[in-house]
């Protein structure tokens, strides 16, 4: 049987008050609202049907470039569409906002605690009345350590987004390496049919002539191994086009049968890697801002560890009646010895982890200064070898020309022909494969150095 109220507390206050507390606590209370996945893929079938506000690109340089995908698209406008609507990139946006949900609820103080308790008594006698009490309690260590705890969210935060930017840098340069090799296996692909129409008619007259007696066996068999060897570097060239198309198109974001209007990149030009980029590198590229991030809110957790290790103070204050309906008023303080603890591991683990970031840092530091070095002295190399082509090739081109005349004249023999018209495809392609890798080379050390100067 539940006695009266307190005196403190009337039935009618409690009648006012009960319902105004549900209703606030209601009214803060998230709802739930079910979200089911899709079925289908959401991919784009047209890339003329998006519309790039150039100054919403996160990139800076993009943002300055104008975006018209109606004329055929330059290398910049494939970095584009890859930044907007690589599906990729989309998940990891996500994350962003899940960094940004951490950082508020790391600004949120944690809720007070509320106790409530009733006795009734067993027996009867005089005086004997049911007991209740009522308690309010707060932790104060988590005061002490809430600023520590907001700064390492607020840190961790930014540190997502930068490695989101660093995420869109090298989507987008990913986009800039899959448009040049497009573009060269296309001009491969070229050379390659021309190659083999050139082997295909040539067969077929020697292949006509054999069968009239009219030419010999080891002449018309090596036109036929010609032809062979031409088909088979097609089909493999036919084979990489298509995947490097695929793998353009999923990065772009595009379903699988687009065929994108690529305009030429023109020549890579000279390299110009300013020594004064490397030295500024930790202050502009975002994944070395990011590990530096990422640095700092460890820095903030080891506070926060350290804060930790005071005496946990919790205080509440409670409102009771015994038995034997006497009231009492009472504050109550608990204190929590770090005698055996003192969270002494916890700090021993962030103080670890702080050491463990610091040398992935450096050693991302270090590493990219190999990397550069590496890739300018790879660009020197490349640059030499094309110019000794160009040298060669017009005169090489000359020959072959002659020695097509004196072959149709039968002055030299088809072997002879043959080999010199390989070695000009051969060097054709070769050259295509160089200028494929200068273009590779600038846009890797546009990567390592953080730089937003980009040719087209």
């Amino acid at each position: 049987m539940i006695t009266t109220l307190p005196s403190w507390y009337s039935r009618r206050s409690l009648s006012l008050t009960l319902p105004v507390l549900l209703t606030l606590w209601l009214n803060g209370c998230a709802t739930y609202t079910p979200q089911p996945l899709d079925e289908q893929a959401d991919l784009i079938q047209r890339p003329t049907t998006l519309i790039i506000d150039p100054r919403t690109l996160p990139l800076p340089a993009l943002r300055a470039h104008p975006f018209d995908p109606t004329n055929g698209l330059d290398m910049t406008e494939v970095a584009m569409i890859a930044v907007i609507n690589n599906p990729d990139l989309k998940a990891e946006r996500r994350k962003a906002d899940v960094a940004r949900a951490q950082l508020f609820d790391a600004g949120l103080l944690p809720d007070p605690q509320i106790s409530a308790s009733l006795d009734h008594p067993m027996g009867s006698g005089p005086g004997l009345t049911d007991a209740y009490g009522v308690g309010l309690n707060y932790d104060l260590i988590s005061l002490i350590t809430h600023g520590a705890q907001v700064n390492a969210a607020a840190l961790a935060k930014h540190q997502v987004e930068l490695d989101l930017l660093w995420h869109e840098w090298q989507v987008a340069q990913q986009a800039r390496e899959l448009y040049v090799k497009a573009v060269y296996d296309a001009d491969r692909l070229r050379l390659l049919i021309h190659a083999q129409q050139l082997y295909a008619q040539r067969y077929a007259r020697s292949s006509r002539a054999f069968k009239n007696g009219n030419l010999t066996l080891d002449v018309a068999g090596t036109d036929l191994t010609a032809l062979l060897d031409a088909n088979t570097r097609l089909n493999q060239a036919q084979r990489q086009q298509n995947q490097t198309r695929h793998d353009l198109d999923a990065l772009l974001g595009l379903t699988p049968d687009v065929q994108l209007n690529l305009v030429s990149p023109g020549e890579a030009g000279a390299l110009d890697a300013d020594p004064a980029l490397l030295k500024t590198l930790p202050r502009r590229r975002p994944d070395l801002l990011a590990l530096r991030a990422g640095y700092r809110s460890q820095e903030a957790r080891v506070r926060q560890a350290v804060l930790s290790q005071f005496p946990s103070l919790n205080v509440g204050f409670t409102r009771a009646r015994d038995t034997g309906d006497v009231n009492t008023i009472g504050l109550g303080v608990t204190l929590n010895l770090p005698l055996l603890n003192g969270n002494r591991g916890a700090i021993a683990i962030q103080r670890a982890t702080r050491a463990q970031l610091r040398q992935e840092y450096q050693a991302r530091l270090d590493q990219t200064h190999g990397q550069i070095d590496m890739l300018e002295k790879q660009n020197d190399l490349i640059e030499q070898q094309i110019r000794r082509i160009d040298a060669n090739l017009p005169e090489l081109t000359g020959m072959v020309d002659k020695a097509e005349h004196a072959y149709d004249a039968g002055n030299i023999d088809a072997l002879t022909y043959l080999n010199m018209q390989n070695t000009l495809i051969n060097k054709q392609l070769e050259k295509a494969d160089l200028e494929e890798s200068l273009w590779d080379t600038h846009i890797a050390l546009d990567t390592l150095l953080g730089w937003t100067r980009w040719e087209n």
